[in-house]
């Protein structure tokens, strides 16, 4: 009986691990396929920032889109007091760029109120009345004369942060204060300019309870957008949840209009003071340079046509986060770590700027690359499939096993290609992966982690678009999953049975004896 139990598990061993050593070496064929355009994304121009005033540095990054608030105080500056100084120097240094605004249309004004004495609350006839002036008069000056440098414009920003009331806060007013303000703006605009697309309130966080209340408020009546910031600290590879949440609550309300994400970043303060500071500077550096393209290629696998970075570039106080979100370093910053030291760019920088000049009008194709679906670390390989309107491809890979490196291998029949990874992203700085030239085109061995990869494969001229073949190779990852835990399992098996075996009852003993 142990004999047979023996070779019943050397069986069942065998039987799992020949298959699996011979999954090494038997990857997919290279042959190149045509590719498959089924749910194909068009992408358009993307790419946008917060708070920016450096023009020549939001061009060079790739910036299309310069979201920037137009505050009600600092606009009219008492009763029809009006100042445009500031944001006519924007729109002309926007136009000279090619590059168009989206303001935002915010806050309080205690110098023409009268319905309040602190806060961001517009809830009398009085201050709706003086607010919808104030709206009038941006969108007037603006949109009338240079429309296409403003046809969007968002409706207040972060409502959902503050409290009832209180003395500060991006909206101290009530819940429904908000959605009646934004409703009648939102009427208002839309009567005077049918042209003009209204982006709503962006939401901070995702806050599907506050985007339901905002429908069944009728506030997004009129409303063309709809826009949230679905910040997520260090961790975006759950943005895909996220955005699927909030799809949710539009297809319960049947909004079949874009979503876009109006603010998304991530913060890189540190204390100067603070022993060893310099490591933990530029770890948090090349962190944040690791969460742009999560950003954006999830985003943009997502249907979300429009996302806007927070923020293009750093201020002076290092400790605090507010001030640290930017692609740029600040101008005086005396702490860059070395790798860095003669940087303008901060290791994100480099990050969106290679994105922005590749994915603007291109293409996303979701079965644009075909794994090894075979190996269970295959599924936690991202990869997404770009199209540039050149016929070049660009393909983002990170890992998502989290600390696991997964080698993979991709043969195109391309003229050239570029490597952009981690730690800087720097062009020309890459030394993960390998290049060697075939017969069938170019391979290209490379290491991937959980930090993203971006390969720019230059295709020949008038080529045919092809799909990506990527093989990934057998990690100890797999092998847990497919050789040690059902191997494990198997021998509890087989000694549970053969101590099952070795004890007979007490009745069948007897019967022997007799």
């Amino acid at each position: 009986m142990r004999r047979s139990l023996s070779i019943l598990f050397a069986s069942l061993c065998l039987q799992i691990i020949l298959p699996i050593l011979g999954s090494t070496t038997a990857t997919i064929a290279t042959t190149a396929t045509p590719l498959d355009s089924t749910g194909a994304i068009h992408v358009k121009d993307p790419f946008s920032a917060c708070h920016a005033d450096s023009y020549d540095i939001m061009a060079n990054l790739g910036v299309k889109v310069n979201r920037k608030d137009i505050t009600w105080s600092d606009t009219e500056r008492g009763d029809d007091n009006w100042y445009w100084d500031t944001w006519d120097a924007r729109i002309a240094g926007l136009k000279a760029k090619n590059m168009t605004a989206l303001p935002i249309l915010d806050y309080g004004n205690l110098a023409v109120q009268t319905g309040t004495t602190r806060g961001n609350r517009i809830y009398t006839e009085h201050d709706i009345q003086e607010w919808i002036e104030y709206v009038n008069m941006c969108i007037e000056r603006y949109y009338e004369h240079d429309s296409h440098y403003t046809k969007y414009w968002e409706l207040w920003n972060e409502p959902n942060l503050g409290d009832f009331n209180a003395d500060s806060g991006f909206w101290t007013g009530t819940d429904a204060e908000y959605f009646a303000l934004q409703k009648r703006t939102a009427a208002n605009i839309s009567a005077r300019w049918p042209d003009v697309q209204l982006v709503s309130a962006g939401i901070s966080g995702y806050d599907p309870v506050y985007l339901d209340a905002m429908f069944a408020a009728g506030a997004m009546e009129n409303v063309d957008i709809l826009a949230f910031h679905p910040y997520s600290g260090s961790n975006y590879d759950n943005l895909d949840a996220k955005i699927n949440d909030v799809k949710g609550v539009c297809q319960k309300w049947n909004f079949t209009g874009p979503i876009w994400i109006t603010e998304v970043g991530w913060p890189t303060e540190f204390r100067p003071t603070e022993e060893g500071f310099e490591a933990v500077y530029q770890a948090r550096l090349e962190l944040q340079a690791t969460i742009v393209p999560k950003i954006y290629c999830l985003a943009l696998a997502n249907g979300i046509e429009h996302v806007t970075y927070y923020c293009l570039g750093d201020s002076s106080n290092f400790t605090y986060s507010e001030e640290n979100f930017g692609l740029v370093f600040w101008g005086s910053n005396p702490y860059k770590p070395v790798p860095y030291e003669n940087d303008t760019l901060k290791p994100s920088g480099f990050t969106y700027k290679v994105l922005a000049h590749h994915l603007n009008w291109s293409t996303y194709y979701p079965r644009g690359v075909q794994t090894a679906a075979f190996l269970p670390s295959a599924p936690r390989l991202k990869s997404f499939y770009f199209l540039e309107a050149n016929g070049n491809i660009v393909l983002v890979c990170w890992n998502a096993n989290g600390d696991i490196t997964t080698p993979v291998r991709f043969t195109m029949p391309a003229t050239g290609v570029q490597v952009f990874s981690g730690p800087s992203y720097k062009p020309g700085t890459a030394t993960n992966y390998h290049l060697e030239n075939g017969t069938s085109g170019i391979t290209v061995s490379a290491m991937i982690d959980n930090s993203p990869v971006i390969f720019l494969i230059d295709m020949p001229d008038g080529a045919s678009p092809v799909t990506i073949l990527l093989e990934s190779d057998f990690t100890f990852y797999d092998l847990s999953l497919l050789v040690i835990i059902p191997g494990l399992i198997a021998l509890c098996v087989v000694v549970f049975l053969m101590k099952f075996a070795r004890v007979k009852p007490m009745g069948s003993r007897k019967a022997v004896r007799s």
